[in-house]
């Protein structure tokens, strides 16, 4: 059964996503974090992990064909470029942000403590479980109706060379052109279970810390860290 306190909310959320749900328990899990879950098993069934793995395969497919229609004539690295400025964490919490729908989020005391909730990871996160509580609700056809709604300005970024950079590329281009050496990348920290880590890594030029970032595979974190050396540097691409 849908809490009572939650369908309070209810309407408020569906408005905001632009989609009416017929099963509103999966919206209650998509919005459960695990540690609201671990901490009221007794009237709590089920939390949002597995839903993200869903959400973001939706997700995925849902962009890679918007920009294969959009930009005919883009190669394959391009069209890779411009989804992963678009599905990668800061892009969906910015987003996740736009939707307002943080407060609704609910997790355990020690993470609202802990100012968990306007953290990038768990923002995108429940984006992610959202799309899939959608997809699972409706369809693919109305999860991507869903999708391309809330995503079609940064796809038209995109089109104006605005969406997000790729920072390693253009870190080394900087890097290279000014100092001659090639900026390189190190995993300083990872934690998690093999099915969900989160990496740290390092970037270094020559023997010189220059940024870190942290991802949910190492291709994420690199390019978090090559942002913020851009942004130590006073070169960051303005998206």
């Amino acid at each position: 059964m849908i809490e009572r306190e939650f369908d309070n909310q209810i309407d408020e959320i569906e408005r905001v996503l632009g989609y009416r749900f017929a099963d509103r328990s999966l919206l209650l899990t998509a919005l459960t974090r695990r540690s609201f879950w671990h901490e009221n098993r007794e009237t709590c069934s089920d939390h949002n992990e597995r839903m993200e793995f869903l959400g973001d395969a939706v997700l995925g497919l849902v962009i890679a064909e918007a920009l294969y229609r959009r930009f005919p004539t883009d190669e394959e690295g391009e069209l890779q470029k411009k989804r992963a400025g678009m599905v990668n964490r800061a892009a969906l919490a910015r987003t996740m942000r736009q939707l307002g729908l943080a407060h609704c989020i609910r997790m355990g005391k020690g993470d609202e403590m802990s100012g968990c909730r306007d953290l990038d990871s768990i923002l995108a996160d429940t984006l992610e479980a959202l799309l899939a509580a959608i997809y699972l609700d409706g369809g693919f056809d109305r999860a991507a109706e869903v999708i391309q709604s809330h995503f079609h300005p940064l796809i038209e970024e995109s089109a104006a060379n605005k969406v997000m950079d790729d920072f390693r590329t253009v870190l080394q281009e900087k890097v290279q052109a000014e100092q001659g050496v090639t900026p390189h990348y190190e995993v300083v920290e990872e934690w998690g279970e093999d099915h969900r880590k989160t990496f740290v890594v390092a970037v270094y030029r020559g023997e010189e810390l220059t940024g870190q970032g942290v991802g949910k595979n190492k291709r994420e974190a690199a390019q978090n860290a090559a942002r913020d050396a851009l942004e130590k540097l006073g070169a960051a691409p303005d998206h």
